[in-house]
């Protein structure tokens, strides 16, 4: 039941993010936004400590989540969402603040730039006044990657978003952060440790 709960409502605002209406402009609190995912370095078995990994088979993909968050693997569903991650304490109803890894898959031979501009024109068309508030190169599993920062509002409530995205074997592998605006920086180190230790098989 609670499985999902937590689905439903990760489907629920993850669609509701992606039909938003409006931008907000960044805020100061929204500096750490800039810093770069580092994928230059996988996980180390040290770093396991205070991390569990999750582990796809039907989708070739892990990646490790601290230990106080709440890992689930998705029912089927129309976007693609195949895993989803809580921080300790967040709603299992109505969650605010979370990590997604959703998987597209694409028109043979997209690549990454045509990907990306096909992300940025559906993000333009969605919300009024889309502003990229940081955008950068990064490698995920070995594979060239971007991180795309924003802001947006939905329903009055103000959003960080903070997309990786891979492509594979004409798969689009994409991990999302979205987070309140004023909690944005308390969850981002481990969204971004989350990001640099996804790797694919």
């Amino acid at each position: 039941m609670q499985k999902s709960l937590l689905l439903l409502g990760l489907l629920f605002f993850t669609a509701a993010l992606a039909s938003g209406q409006t931008c907000y402009e960044p805020s100061q609190e929204s500096e750490g936004l800039d810093d770069p995912v580092d994928g230059s370095e996988g996980i180390s078995l040290s770093d396991l400590g205070e991390l569990l990994l999750f582990e796809s088979r039907a989708y070739g993909f892990a990646v490790a989540y601290p230990s106080a968050w709440t890992a689930e693997e998705a029912d089927p569903n129309d976007l693609g969402i195949v895993a989803g991650f809580l921080p300790p304490g967040e709603n299992l109803i109505d969650p605010d603040n979370y990590v997604t890894v959703q998987i597209e898959d694409l028109p043979g031979g997209t690549n990454l730039p045509e990907y990306t501009e096909a992300v940025l024109a559906n993000l333009r068309s969605s919300y009024d006044d889309f502003e990229v508030l940081a955008e950068g190169e990064m490698k995920i599993s070995e594979e060239p990657a971007t991180v795309i920062g924003y802001g947006a509002t939905v329903e009055g409530t103000a959003y960080q978003v903070l997309l990786a995205y891979t492509i594979k074997e004409d798969r689009a592998y994409v991990i999302t952060y979205r987070a309140l605006a004023e909690r944005y920086s308390e969850f981002e180190d481990d969204a971004k440790r989350m990001i640099n230790s996804f790797s694919l098989s």
